[in-house]
């Protein structure tokens, strides 16, 4: 075999193996990060921690209704652990008591409304008090 064949085939197996070992690092990361597979309730509703068009770090949607017994997918976009947690942090007296998740950065945290009321439920980030929203939760 010539060179230049030599040096294409060798190029071409080292672009193969390095596709291979991304595909398997990323399926590896998905799957430690993965939706329980025991886990048979559906996910309603996606809450993304990110950044707004002014560059400060939001909840998005800030307001998110689910019913009773649904599930939430929060997702941390953000470079640094932030909690999904109720109240207001301002002292508020159910602070934390209902919820509250730390999720590191670009993983994610899931809550399911099982045992709570219906209402409105403000919620923040302990990791950064101007992040917040609220959870509305409906009768099943």
């Amino acid at each position: 075999m010539d060179k230049s064949k030599k040096g294409s085939v060798i190029l071409m197996l080292t672009v193969i193996t390095t596709i291979g070992v991304i595909s398997l690092s990323v399926n590896q990361i998905f799957a430690q990060s993965s939706h329980s597979e025991n886990d048979v309730t559906p996910i309603s509703a996606y809450i993304i921690m990110t950044k707004n068009n002014q560059g400060k770090d939001v909840f998005s949607p800030q307001s998110t209704t689910i019913k009773q017994g649904q599930e939430i997918l929060i997702l941390n976009n953000l470079t640094k652990t932030q909690t999904f947690t109720n109240g207001d942090g301002k002292g508020d007296a159910n602070d934390g008591k209902i919820f509250s998740i730390d999720i590191k950065p670009n993983s994610f945290g899931e809550y399911t409304s099982f045992n709570t009321s219906t209402g409105d439920y403000p919620f923040y980030s302990k990791n950064n008090l101007n992040m917040t929203g609220h959870l509305i939760i409906h009768p099943k």
